[in-house]
């Protein structure tokens, strides 16, 4: 007797478990911004927003907020100071850290790639103007028939001027992070 008294005491136990911890797992919403930005939040946003999804949902909770219809600020109360996060709002901070490293990772890798772009750009500007300046013969291709041209001693002039031009814009630093036109 006192045996069945302990499996439905443990069923008993183990099913109060599982009906308490099934609230905690609620909704995550992942959206695109009004400035392009991917946002993630426990909390459906306010207004209509392109791109939602929600993943996961409450057991005997309400379903997803359509994207048309605008969502009112009573639904999407922000946390009340002093109360501690739940985990849905630590878990959501850790991600948009992580969104965030990611974002930061990519935009360096960029920037180091322009960077090594302007640098051989200006060392192929750099190495043209003093090839210029060597006096041998300089030559260009023609546009119309693609024969190379020979250049005389006034178009020489004008072609280093240009090649400087060129190397100075390629050697110092964007100013407005457009490429110069080569």
């Amino acid at each position: 007797m006192s045996s069945i008294k302990a499996l439905s005491a443990a069923t008993l136990s183990i099913a109060l478990l599982f009906s308490t911890a099934a609230p905690v797992l609620g909704q995550i919403y992942s959206w695109t911004d009004e400035q392009g930005r991917r946002q993630i939040s426990d909390r459906p946003p306010e207004g209509t927003v392109k791109d939602l999804k929600v993943k996961g949902a409450r057991a005997n909770g309400p379903t997803a907020p359509s994207t048309s219809a605008p969502l009112t600020s009573a639904t999407t109360s922000a946390p009340v100071p002093g109360k501690g996060q739940t985990l849905n709002e630590k878990a959501l901070e850790f991600n948009k850290r992580q969104l965030e490293r990611e974002e930061n990772r990519v935009k360096q890798e960029k920037a180091e790639a322009e960077a090594k772009e302007r640098a051989q750009r200006c060392d192929q500007a750099q190495a043209y103007v003093r090839s210029l300046q060597a006096g041998g013969r300089a030559t260009r291709l023609d546009p119309k028939t693609g024969e190379r041209l020979f250049l005389d001693e006034k178009e020489r002039e004008r072609e280093i001027v240009d090649a400087r031009r060129s190397a100075d814009s390629w050697c110092k630093p964007p100013s407005s992070g457009a490429a110069p036109a080569n």
